[in-house]
């Protein structure tokens, strides 16, 4: 028979056999955060209520600011109608050039007044005329060590238009040129119908073709520069 002395020994050696497995257990086992692992800064930040920073905005195009001019006001009005201010920026055009630009934008229905076409031809060319040889004054010069490029040869001049003969060759000559090119007669094919059209309006814009000459103008240009075929004739240049 045990004494009541044993009987609380072995108790004691019981309990303490019990928390040394529970001590073991808890140290064998992966902490609670460990098994959920370690949350990311964006988490961190919605669990305090706050929201991830925003991407970086692209910055904006800068707008185009013409020169100043008589045709500044004139561009900046109309000519963005249509298409963006760079289109006039980037070309390098004469004056004839710009002239036959303003009157297609025209046609195909720029609100450009017809007493301010003058004008803004005037300004386009003084501001994005053609490209000449003062642009080389801001390239450094090549050092002695390195022999200077041989200078490229100028492109030849536009030979000037000459027309068929026929009776409406000096109408054509005397009064289409006063506004454009020849060339615009040359590289366009129209039927008799399209040239009348053509010839009024231009009239309507201030040509002074007399009003007896219409009908020649018209059979010539249609006879000279209709609609594509074999046989049509084509404008030599001058030799």
């Amino acid at each position: 028979m045990r004494t009541p002395e044993q009987k609380f020994s072995q108790e004691s050696v019981l309990i303490a056999g019990l928390i040394c497995l529970l001590g073991i257990g808890m140290a064998a086992a992966p902490s609670r955060s460990a098994r959920r692992g370690t949350p990311s800064a964006n988490a961190t930040a919605q669990d305090a209520g706050q929201a991830p920073p925003p991407a970086a905005a692209a910055p904006a195009p800068q707008p185009v600011v013409l020169p100043e001019g008589d045709g500044k006001p004139i561009a900046t009005e109309f000519c963005q109608d249509c298409h963006r201010l760079t289109n006039l920026t980037k070309a390098h055009k004469d004056l004839d050039d710009w002239k036959d630009t303003i009157h297609t934008m025209v046609d195909r229905g720029a609100r450009i007044p017809d007493d301010k076409i003058d004008t803004l031809a005037q300004y386009l060319v003084v501001n994005f005329g053609p490209k000449d040889s003062t642009s080389a004054a801001n390239t450094p010069a090549a050092t002695p060590a390195t022999p200077a490029a041989a200078p490229a040869a100028a492109a030849p001049a536009n030979a000037p238009v000459v027309l068929p003969d026929g009776d409406g060759k000096a109408i054509a000559t005397e009064n289409c040129q006063a506004c454009h090119k020849l060339t615009n007669l040359t590289k366009a094919h129209k039927s008799l119908d399209d040239w009348k059209d053509t010839v009024q309006t231009m009239i309507d814009r201030g040509a002074n073709v007399p009003p007896d000459k219409v009908d020649v103008l018209v059979q010539y240009l249609a006879k000279n520069f209709g609609p594509k075929d074999a046989s049509a004739p084509a404008a030599t240049p001058a030799q």
